[in-house]
């Protein structure tokens, strides 16, 4: 007996060190990363980078721990790809400590590389991102010096650009223009097809920007083929993104559809949440002002981009989607919503109220101001309705004496009479860019004195109501009949209509049904994917759900993980296949933390008929019966009482 014990010990301890061998031999493999196959890696990276940011980053980091065998010059390569990882990916505090500590290691370079200027403009824009302005144009500066320095055209253009785009977002066109012309000038002598993109996007900003849709949409469309050419996919998801917005803002919806489900086709390709979120934004919008509107999967868009957006660090992200969500609320006459979706924005542009973030700030408060006072109009709020409105009055006639109409026709003037040799280069274009200036501020002049008649009229109207009518106002309803989560209704709001619809049916003798849903293994989620996993799974379930209802049905959360339904007028033969529906499109469902994982459902379906079920309270009870029945029996079922 001791001897076979003695036996299967020394097997064990040979396995053991064989075991261990092997794991040594891995890591030895693993080091991959060192001087001689470092371009090679690189490489591999920058394919990544183009197609799949989430892997490449992934990459990167397993390679972390092998950095001490890389020269400086090579770490600094390797901290900015991470540098970039972490930028494509909108995490742009994580972006600029990478850039600082690397930033850091090339003070040891006895000369200045290429990089060092790429690590000056990835930092730069991570600090435009968070509003600072001051030392993104620092950053940007100081890597223009090092690429003009080292004569390298394509960084120059680059830190052009870079200056331009800071330039239109403290409204300075003029500058902007400038800058823009002259890397185009370069980007067309060259023909880099990546810096091509990144200066055709950058045109069609300003001219979105300058109200010119047709020459935006022009520039988005070459940037959007320079980037493919290039092989910077992400870059293009972003460009189509833009595109989009542009259809919606001529009221082309349906083709504004169509390009934002081009960009989501390939969702879980783009690892830039703030992109994923302003899809969702657009898609909400789109849905509610196209000619068949649907304005309940709007709502649900817009609660499928909030979301995506917790975590977002760019400066103008959370004002403009509190005022999304606030337009939205109006659009869905929910007025009460829509104001307080308005003082979350409000508080969120406090920062910015005395900052260089001029355009965002500008436009921010024109949106603030109108909104406001069309709210409190509908509410019947006319002094409130009539003190916006003046606000906005004020504010517009403050943007119109600060405008510079006379320096920028001058500087037009001189430039273009400086620039012949650009213009002879540029002749693809229908127009010259910098004949936009006169005519564009021209028109905006106009377009803000128009707004100082309506609303100076408005005014007038609003005061003559105020003296017709009571003093009284009515105040502000807080309680909300919204799960806040999901944007269906919530447990009490279902609750009533349970009763509200189980009255009617029985005073009335027509049929009521209702199914109880349990999202199966829920706690598994939440423990394995983390909570914010779960409430996306939530969300997306609650989306399905609504839309398979009528304008006269009701899909709510009852609470947690349950969710029902309410459908007034339909009888037990249409309400199986009501549920059986859900269960099935959950099921089939793609989920973005995992495209191979499956969420299915246990439903619990009730009818009244002839008096079987004396109380809405009995119904529920029943209905929470056969859930737990569909439950118990296997889950993915549907369970219907006979």
């Amino acid at each position: 007996m001791s001897n076979k014990f003695t036996f299967n010990y020394v097997k064990i301890s040979y396995l053991v060190f064989f075991l261990f061998l092997l794991n040594i031999c891995e890591v030895v493999a693993s080091e991959v990363l060192n001087k001689a196959r470092f371009d090679q890696f690189v490489a591999e990276i920058e394919q990544l980078k183009d197609n799949n940011p989430s892997k490449a980053y992934h990459e990167l980091e397993k390679q972390i721990i092998h950095i001490h065998l890389l020269s400086i010059e090579q770490q600094l390569v390797f901290y900015k790809l991470q540098t970039e990882l972490f930028v494509e990916q909108a995490r742009y505090q994580q972006a600029q400590e990478i850039a600082d500590e690397a930033l850091k290691l090339a003070r040891e370079l006895s000369t200045p590389s290429i990089v060092t200027t790429e690590l000056l403009y990835a930092r730069g824009f991570s600090h435009e991102s968070l509003g600072d302005y001051t030392s993104a144009r620092e950053d940007y500066l100081n890597g223009f010096e090092i690429a003009n320095s080292l004569k390298n055209q394509k960084f120059v253009a680059t830190g052009l650009i870079n200056l331009g785009a800071l330039d239109y977002l403290m409204e300075k066109f003029d500058r902007a223009l400038i800058m823009f012309n002259d890397a185009l000038a370069i980007a067309n002598k060259i023909q880099d097809s990546e810096l091509l993109g990144f200066i055709n996007t950058e045109l069609g900003i300003l001219y979105d920007y300058l109200n010119q849709k047709e020459k935006s949409l022009t520039f988005y469309q070459k940037a959007k083929q320079h980037y493919l050419d290039a092989g910077k996919n992400q870059y293009a998801y972003n460009t189509m993104r833009n595109i989009a917005q542009h259809y919606s803002s001529i009221e082309q919806y349906e083709k504004a559809i169509e390009a934002y489900k081009e960009v989501l086709a390939d969702i879980d390709k783009i690892s830039n949440n703030e992109l994923i979120a302003s899809v969702y934004v657009g898609l909400a919008w789109a849905h509610a002002r196209k000619k068949n509107k649907n304005p309940e999967a709007s709502y649900q868009y817009m609660r499928m981009a909030s979301n995506y957006i917790e975590d977002a660090e760019q400066a103008d992200i959370p004002i403009n989607h509190a005022l999304n969500q606030a337009y939205l609320f109006f659009e869905l006459a929910r007025f009460e919503d829509a104001l307080l979706a308005l003082d979350k924005a409000s508080e969120y542009m406090e920062p910015y109220q005395n900052s260089n973030h001029r355009a965002v700030a500008n436009n921010a408060k024109l949106d603030l101001l109108y909104l406001k006072g069309e709210l409190h109009y509908q509410l019947k709020q006319y002094k409130k309705a009539s003190d916006a409105q003046n606000a906005l009055i004020e504010f517009v006639t403050h943007l119109l004496k600060k405008s510079n109409v006379d320096e920028v026709e001058d500087l037009r003037m001189r430039y273009e009479s400086q620039q012949a040799d650009i213009e002879k280069q540029l002749l693809q274009q229908k127009e010259s860019v910098q004949a936009l200036m006169l005519s564009e501020t021209q028109r905006t002049v106009e377009s803000r004195q128009w707004f100082i008649v309506f609303f100076g009229i408005v005014a007038l109207m609003l005061g003559w109501i105020l003296i017709k009518i009571a003093s009284g106002q009515r105040k502000l309803l807080h309680a909300t009949r919204t799960d806040s989560l999901t944007g269906v209704a919530n447990r009490r709001h279902i609750i009533e209509q349970v009763e509200k619809a189980f009255l009617a049916a029985t005073q009335q003798g027509t049929p009521l049904s209702l199914f109880m849903v349990d999202v199966d293994d829920f706690k598994k989620i939440n423990d394995q994917c983390g909570h914010k996993v779960g409430d996306q799974v939530l969300t997306r379930i609650a989306l399905i759900g609504q839309a398979l209802m009528r304008e006269t049905d009701t899909f709510g959360r009852y609470g947690g993980e349950e969710f029902i339904a309410v459908l007034p007028g339909v009888a037990s033969t249409q309400v199986n296949t009501i549920a059986e529906r859900l269960r099935k499109q959950v099921a089939e469902s793609r989920w973005k933390h995992n495209s191979s994982a499956t969420v299915t459902l246990s439903i619990g379906v009730v009818s009244l008929n002839q008096g079987n079920y004396t109380s809405s309270q009995a119904l529920l009870k029943k209905a929470d019966q056969l859930l737990y029945k569909a439950k118990h029996q296997g889950k993915d079922k549907v369970f219907c009482d006979e």
